[in-house]
């Protein structure tokens, strides 16, 4: 049959449909049912003039086409203004993070200076993550009806006017309402330097730049025990919130000349009773945790009123999965879901996310039990004992990149097994060894171990699940390990504290030979605590591999 023939026949019977025929050979993508002759005629014609086309190319340019293919594989180059909005968000999310783990070193000044309890000042922490927990899930809905300058600009005045409160505080509650800000300023901050990534990074450099975005989360955890065992020493704790505002000044003017609008903004719609839900769900778990600790820690010392304690723990544990699965449940029928729990449909990702949030316990469980037990238990200075954790954090975070190597040629089961293994080395030394006569060395040491096989394990665990769920609900997905991931830390403080704290009453003052055996005799309530979370973990993750090589998702 000729071509003009084709042609002919191909308008004749696509005369109401439309089809879309790939300009590669034996690519056809057909869209409707009818017409298929006329369909069929079409792609045939056009898959032998791309043949004729490609012979001639291939005949008189041979040398040319090389050259261009050359050109196309190599990497396109990242604007500057996206390096300085990175910049700018990133300064954010860092300083976030880093006052995250900087608070928990100290806490026995904040404990000395207030006169409040090891179960009170957690609450800085506790509070904070929660706060992030709760704010992270709006960062899909803010980027789609907001302009990404607008959404930073908030961002940065909740992070400023946090520090200004926070290096002006005069009592607890106000330092509460400093770190409150914080954690508002820094769960928008955090979403949002991925999302920039994502929107504006050249295809072949995302890659690139997500693991630049993931270091910087890393390595702020890392440095922030350190500063605050230098602050502890030399300078009074107000002035870390003095420090850091010339860096969020900084931040502003880069984020005010160079981000720029990525996608255009929809007219999104926010169900408030969807946002009510997952805070009463939220708050209502973590308050459920720590009554439940009060209930714990009252029953050990026998007082009047746990019995009451233990039932308001109770309430609360019910008024939180109440609230959640309403939510689940509107979610489900709502047109614009604040987070489309499809998601959840993968069973893969279920255990990757478990997973995920079960590391995440054991990593911010470590950076509080640590610091605190040091300067408690063995009258370890705030300096050493935030350099105890440096050289590990530290040196994890530089292996998070070689780890995203590793998954990339190996695939997932090999790198994240072998970092979890490590991972349960790591706190099985510290179950196992450590005791009363332990030294900051041994410390330092075994969590030097953990933190090698954590940091190789955490972020390759993200990847691994988000290659579970359909492209079009990542974010969604993204949305629930980031939110996850925050409440797991605020979940974690809640129980380490409240392990201390049981250990702790009725054995006298802080200083007393009697407060660091019992110190010392809760951390290790908590790190055996952490070995069953990580060994949960493993399990999951055992779990996971097995359905993904059932469904045909491991080679």
């Amino acid at each position: 049959m000729s071509t003009e023939s084709a042609d002919g026949l191909s308008v004749m019977f696509l005369s109401r449909e439309r089809t879309i025929c790939s300009n590669s050979p034996g690519g056809c993508a057909v869209q409707t049912k009818k017409g298929k002759l006329g369909t069929a005629l079409l792609c045939m014609t056009e898959q032998q003039q791309n043949r004729d086309a490609a012979e001639q190319q291939s005949h008189d340019a041979a040398p040319i086409m090389s050259a261009e293919n050359t050109h196309i594989t190599q990497p396109e180059p990242i604007p500057r203004t996206l390096i300085l909005s990175i910049l700018a968000t990133g300064i954010m999310a860092f300083i976030g993070i880093l006052t995250e783990t900087l608070m928990n070193v100290l806490f026995p000044i904040l404990m000395g200076e207030f006169h409040i309890s090891t179960s009170t000042v957690q609450w800085l922490t506790t509070g904070y993550l929660l706060v992030v927990s709760l704010v992270v899930p709006l960062s899909s809905y803010l980027k789609r009806k907001l302009p990404v300058k607008r959404i930073f600009l908030i961002a940065i005045v909740l992070c400023i006017v946090g520090c200004i409160v926070g290096a002006c505080t005069l009592n607890f509650p106000m330092l509460m309402l400093a770190r409150i800000l914080q954690g508002g300023g820094t769960g928008i901050a955090l979403p949002l330097m991925f999302n920039i990534i994502l929107d504006q990074a050249p295809k072949s450099r995302i890659g690139q730049l997500m693991g630049v975005g993931s270091l910087v989360v890393a390595t702020a955890p890392a440095l922030g025990p350190t500063v605050g065992g230098l602050v502890g020493t030399y300078m009074p704790w107000r002035w870390i919130f003095v420090i850091l505002l010339p860096f969020l000044l900084i931040a502003l003017g880069l984020g005010l000349a160079n981000i720029q609008q990525g996608s255009p903004t929809v007219d999104a719609h926010l169900n408030p009773l969807h946002v009510l839900l997952m805070a009463v769900g939220f708050v209502a778990f973590v308050f459920a945790i720590d009554e439940g600790g009060s209930a714990i820690t009252a029953f050990s010392q026998g007082a009047s009123g746990a019995g009451k304690t233990a039932v308001l723990a109770v309430v609360l544990l019910i008024v939180s999965v109440v609230a959640l699965v309403v939510f689940a449940q509107l979610s489900r029928r709502s047109f614009s879901p604040l987070v489309r729990l499809g998601v959840l449909c993968s069973v893969p990702f279920r255990w990757h996310l478990l997973a995920y949030v079960l590391l995440q316990i054991s990593m911010i469980g470590f950076s509080f039990v640590i610091p605190n037990s040091a300067q408690l238990g063995y009258g370890i200075s705030a300096l050493v004992s935030g350099v105890l954790v440096l050289p590990g954090a530290l040196f994890g975070a530089m292996l998070a990149p070689v780890s995203g190597s590793l998954l990339d040629r190996q695939g997932p089961v090999k790198p994240i097994s072998a970092a979890l293994a490590v991972t349960l080395i790591g706190v099985l030394l510290f179950s196992v060894f450590v005791n009363g006569s332990s030294t900051a060395v041994e410390l330092g040491i075994f969590y030097f171990v953990f933190m090698v096989g954590f940091s190789m394990a955490f972020a390759n665990t993200m990847t691994s699940g988000l290659k579970q769920v359909d492209a079009q609900l990542k974010a969604d997905g993204n949305a629930l390990f980031s939110t996850f991931q925050q409440l797991a830390g605020a979940v974690s403080t809640t129980i380490l504290s409240v392990l201390l704290a049981s250990a702790q009453a009725g054995h006298g003052e802080p200083g007393t030979a009697t407060y660091r055996a019992a110190t010392v005799a809760g951390a290790h309530h908590g790190y055996i605590f952490l070995t069953i979370v990580v060994i949960c973990a493993c399990l999951c993750m055992v779990h996971a591999f097995r359905y993904m090589k059932r469904e045909g998702a491991l080679s």
